[in-house]
């Protein structure tokens, strides 16, 4: 049977966009974050390239001022450096608009 060896994980979530950064610094990474999730639905995934070293710490203090939440962040690379990030919209409070 043709296909033995593929595997799929069932488990691993949908990306809905994707937006490299890569080669840009700080607050190119955020900025353009901030502009794809504007456009997405609550629940939809944005998978975010980066290769900035600090864009860990600047998604961690991006976030914790706006309700989307960081589901998954990996380091896909040391070196060259290459992080990949993936946050869920959320809802934005409606007494915050």
């Amino acid at each position: 049977m043709s296909g033995e060896n593929c595997s799929v994980n069932l488990d691993a979530p949908v990306v809905d966009v994707s937006i490299d950064t890569s080669g840009t610094r700080c607050p190119i990474p955020l900025l353009r974050a901030k502009q794809a999730l504007k456009s997405m639905n609550d629940g939809q995934l944005l998978e975010v390239m980066a290769t900035d070293p600090s864009a860990k710490d600047d998604f961690d203090a991006m976030l914790k001022h706006l309700p989307h939440e960081l589901i998954e962040h990996q380091i896909q690379s040391e070196h060259p450096r290459l992080d990949r990030f993936l946050i869920q919209k959320k809802a934005l409070p409606e007494n915050s608009q």
